[in-house]
C-alpha cells in the first residue's frame, strides 16, 4: 500500500505547471459564464469583455424580473390563492437591494439604469 509520504513530491516546474492549468480552467469557466449571461439579459449581446458592466446589467434585470414576480405574488395572494413560501424566498433581500441601489457606486455607474434601456433613451418610453 503507498502512502502519502511514499508519494514522490511534485518539483516547483509541475506546481507551477499544475498552477497555470488551473487558473486557465477558472477563467475558461468565468469567460464561459460571462458569454451565457450576455446572452441572457438583455443589452448585453455587443457589450465589451467588461465584467464590472455585465455584472451591474445581471443585478438590474434580476431586480426587475424579482419585482415583477413580488407584485404577481401580492396579486394571487389578494385573490386568496396560497403561494408556496419557496417562491417568495427569493424576494427577501429585495429590499435591501433597493436601500443600497440608493447610495452611490463604486466605479461611476449609475444605479438606476434601466437593464434595457439604451444610453440617452427616455424613461418610459
Amino acid at each position: 500500500m503507498v502512502t502519502v509520504d511514499d508519494r514522490p513530491r511534485l518539483t516547483e516546474e509541475e506546481k507551477k505547471q499544475n498552477h497555470i492549468q488551473s487558473e486557465h480552467k477558472r477563467r475558461t469557466q468565468i469567460r464561459n459564464g460571462l458569454e451565457a449571461v450576455s446572452k441572457i439579459v438583455p443589452g448585453c449581446e455587443n457589450l465589451q469583455r467588461s465584467e464590472g458592466v455585465l455584472l451591474h446589467k445581471l443585478v438590474e434585470f434580476m431586480a426587475v424580473h424579482m419585482e415583477e414576480r413580488q407584485k404577481m405574488i401580492e396579486e394571487l395572494e389578494s385573490l386568496g390563492e396560497e403561494v408556496d413560501p419557496q417562491m417568495k424566498a427569493c424576494l427577501r433581500n429585495l429590499d435591501d437591494y433597493h436601500k443600497n441601489r440608493s447610495k452611490p457606486e463604486e466605479g461611476g455607474m449609475s444605479a438606476s439604469r434601466s437593464p434595457t434601456k439604451e444610453p440617452g433613451e427616455q424613461e418610459g418610453g
